[in-house]
């Protein structure tokens, strides 16, 4: 009998023992943990202990309290003694004299009973000496995502600016960003920082090209005695593309037909200037090439039109030289041309266009569209000068341009601005659409209708741009956005220098604005780099949206750059 219940009492301490585990039971849990107490308090002073206590409100996922402390400065590795909703922290190290030590505990950290996240990230900063550090540091993140995002942080006294790679060195303060982003590096030592964005997904504490987003600002930032709070440091995310292009695979479409394909989309500015060569493999006798196209649907793909056919069977190799990606990684010339074999197909299949972006009968056509029509090859373009025509209701020409971006995209680009709320129609002339293998269509005529804005649905808004750095240079794009909306909808202006801007014609609904300084002219926002440090353009958002109504007028809106 006493070994029967020997037996038993061991089970159920095993059982008890098992797992980490919370109560069960209980209405749903929507509260995300907090961290209630800890040893020693906030901002303490003469602090001689090589540990440190924390007692969260509820029970939590003890590997993601493990992997979201970070302290700072550095106190070797960590070592964890639990209770139930209580841990023991130890450092292998022991504290400096004189230094004020930061705790972060990050966002990451998640209750057990319903995975809830920590709402904001935890500090928790103590002194051995006499007094704690004051600077203080704070941002945000604007980005789909920005919860959870690393905070890293530089004390440029110890290295050189221009060799700090954040690849190699660890940073000296650690925060982790909450749900909305913010962030705020409290209880820093004075000097100057250099602060960098980084989601650490290997969570090594260092920055991983290709890997990690990464987000860096306008410059490097100071905090002394007199100014000991920097705020409003704002940061974009972007990922920098380290890998060269290579050419993956040739397929021959037909006997004059080829098409290239590369790993990444190819620079539109660096394939005017690309060369390419396809060379007969058994007489090392080269083809002419009539051709070559980068589609802007298919950037990463060229059409090749070659001058005389390919023989079936026989080997032939393309090469390709000067061709960059966007990030302006050349051509990795190991793998710059193949080897492929020809075909003796016959080219029969015609070039059909398509207008992008619309689709027949559709309403709400912005007044100042451009139409972009695509051809599913390349095609002659004199044949086409006065086949692709607009008209109005009453079948009246709209003058328009017909603007070549490639041998297969074109832009039709009307004169005048629509007039509101009119159906309108794009005509091709399908037999003036030619290939160049002279596949054409017989007589048939491509018709969209669509219906133009009506301008009684639409309303205004009216704002300022505000930039009192001295230094500010480059053009300004302001940018609003509609939120909430079953379609996408998107309108941007250019102001030369800062001062009013109206936004007109924008259909009713909730709006996002924001804007940026191109300082390199480049026409799009400059991300900056992490190593070699190159800061980012300078931008601005609208916290709030702004609801644009019917025949109204919304006044007031402030685009800062701070």
């Amino acid at each position: 009998m006493f070994q029967h219940i020997a037996i038993l009492y061991c089970a159920l301490l095993i059982l008890s023992c098992a797992g980490q585990a919370p109560p069960g039971g209980g209405p749903i849990d929507a509260i995300p943990p907090t961290i209630i107490k800890t040893v020693p308090d906030t901002n303490a002073v003469r602090v001689k202990d090589n540990s440190i206590e924390l007692e969260f409100s509820e029970y939590v996922d003890r590997r993601t309290v493990e992997e979201s402390i970070f302290i700072s400065p550095y106190v070797g590795t960590l070592e964890f003694d639990w209770g139930t909703t209580n841990v023991k922290v130890s450092f292998s190290q022991p504290l400096k004299l004189h230094t004020t030590y930061v705790v972060n505990i990050g966002t990451d950290v998640v209750d057990l009973r319903a995975r809830n996240r920590m709402a904001a990230g935890y500090t928790l900063a103590f002194s051995t000496g006499d007094s704690i550090d004051q600077g203080l540091i704070s941002g945000r993140i604007f980005d789909e995502k920005p919860e959870g995002v690393m905070i890293f942080a530089y004390a440029l006294a110890n290295y050189n600016p221009d060799t700090l790679d954040p690849a190699k060195a660890k940073p000296d303060y650690i925060m982790q960003t909450g749900k909305n982003g913010l962030f705020a590096l409290s209880h820093i030592a004075f000097g100057r920082y250099r602060i960098i964005a980084v989601r650490d997904e290997y969570r090594n504490l260092l920055y991983d090209k290709q890997v990690d987003q990464f987000g860096v600002t306008v410059g490097d930032m100071v905090v002394t005695h007199e100014q000991s709070k920097v705020s409003d440091l704002w940061f974009r995310l972007s990922q920098e593309d380290t890998t060269k292009p290579f050419l993956t695979s040739v397929l021959p479409l037909t006997a004059r037909h080829i098409q290239v394909r590369f790993s990444e989309a190819i620079d539109s500015l660096s394939f005017e200037r690309a060369s390419f060569s396809v060379v007969d493999t058994l007489k090392l006798k080269p083809l002419g090439i009539v051709l070559a196209n980068r589609s802007r649907g298919t950037p990463s793909v060229v059409d090749m039109v070659l001058e005389t056919t390919l023989d079936s069977g026989l080997a032939y190799r393309v090469s390709a030289r000067g061709i960059f990606d966007r990030s302006g990684n050349p051509l990795d010339t190991v793998n710059a041309s193949q080897v492929f074999l020809g075909v003796a197909t016959p080219d029969t299949v015609k070039a059909h266009p398509m207008v992008k972006s619309i689709t027949d009968s559709v309403k709400g056509i912005p007044l100042e569209q451009v139409f972009d029509i695509e051809f599913a090859k390349p095609v002659l373009h004199s044949p086409l000068v006065a086949a692709i025509s607009l008209r109005d209701s009453a079948k009246v020409t709209v003058p328009s341009a017909l603007r070549w971006l490639s041998a297969s995209d074109a832009q039709l680009v009307p004169a005048v601005p629509l007039r509101s709320k009119e159906w309108y129609q794009i005509q091709v002339t399908m037999d003036s659409v030619q290939d160049y293998a002279g596949n054409r269509w017989k007589d048939s005529t491509l018709r969209l209708r669509f219906q133009s804005l009506d301008l009684r649905t639409t309303g205004t808004v009216e704002g300022v741009v505000l930039d009192n750095e001295k230094g500010g240079h480059g053009p300004i794009y302001v940018t609003a956005m509609n939120v909430g909306a079953n379609q996408m909808y998107e309108k941007a202006i250019r102001l030369p220098l800062p001062g009013s801007f109206t936004l007109e014609q924008l259909p009713e609904g909730k709006y996002t604005f924001k804007g940026f300084r191109d300082a390199d002219s480049s026409g799009s926002y400059s991300f900056g780099r992490p190593f070699p440090f190159v800061p980012s353009e300078r931008f601005t958002v609208v916290s709030d949206t702004i609801k644009v109504r019917a025949r109204w007028g919304v006044e007031g809106v402030v685009l800062k750059f701070r």
